[in-house]
């Protein structure tokens, strides 16, 4: 049985072999990145809030960048992998109940026809043994756009953004909040607000990658 299966993965790479997730290089083994893009990524060493893998550029943000606007579903749970380590290495399963990615828009939804934040999130609730809530969280405008803004503006705009669809889901659980990546943290703050506001226990937040160009 062991030997069929072997066979079966062997052939199937034959057929549909990896490639890199930045670059497209086929891989000789099962990876997200070559090597030569692997060593464009920077681990993140900072402070924990939230967890993250790395820093935002080099081949990691090619990766998350293809993710969300190129059409590569099949990318988030690679991504999301990188997460497991970092988080199991702060919070065990009996810490965790709940797994909530930051939703999207329902029109960018509709259009790109998956929330990236939550293929991000699934590895890491199974690896928790928690539940994958995706339902919990909304957000109501679409027409919010935050590129450009320092952290204090950001959070003007997202006033009133999000929305808690249901409270009796989150209400006295522990919850990781989970998205693609963080800026200023000015979305992760008003959806961990919501969290606690409606009941949540305690919100840890984890991204894939962090930047801090727009901090002031």
């Amino acid at each position: 049985m062991r030997w069929t299966a072997l066979a079966f993965t062997h052939l199937a790479e034959i057929l549909s072999p990896s490639r890199c997730a930045a670059c497209d290089s086929l891989l000789d083994r099962r990876a997200l990145l070559c090597a030569i893009c692997a060593s464009t990524v920077l681990r993140w060493s900072g402070d924990g809030n939230p967890l993250a893998f790395g820093h935002y550029g080099g081949a990691l943000s090619s990766a998350l960048l293809r993710l969300k606007y190129g059409n590569r579903p099949d990318l988030g749970a690679a991504l999301g992998q990188l997460l497991v380590p970092v988080v199991l290495a702060h919070l065990t399963p009996r810490d965790v109940d709940l797994v909530i990615p930051v939703p999207v828009p329902y029109d960018r939804l509709v259009q790109r026809g998956y929330n990236q934040s939550a293929l991000i999130g699934r590895p890491l609730a199974s690896a928790l043994m928690a539940r994958l809530e995706t339902r919990a969280l909304a957000r109501k405008d679409g027409s919010v756009r935050q590129a450009g803004l320092n952290r204090s503006d950001r959070l003007k705009n997202l006033q009133g953004a999000f929305v808690l669809r249901a409270p009796k889901r989150v209400r006295g659980k522990r919850v990781v909040l989970v998205d693609d990546v963080r800026t200023t943290g000015a979305t992760l703050q008003a959806c961990e607000d919501l969290l606690l506001k409606g009941g949540a226990d305690v919100v840890a937040t984890a991204v894939v990658a962090r930047t801090e160009l727009f901090e002031s």
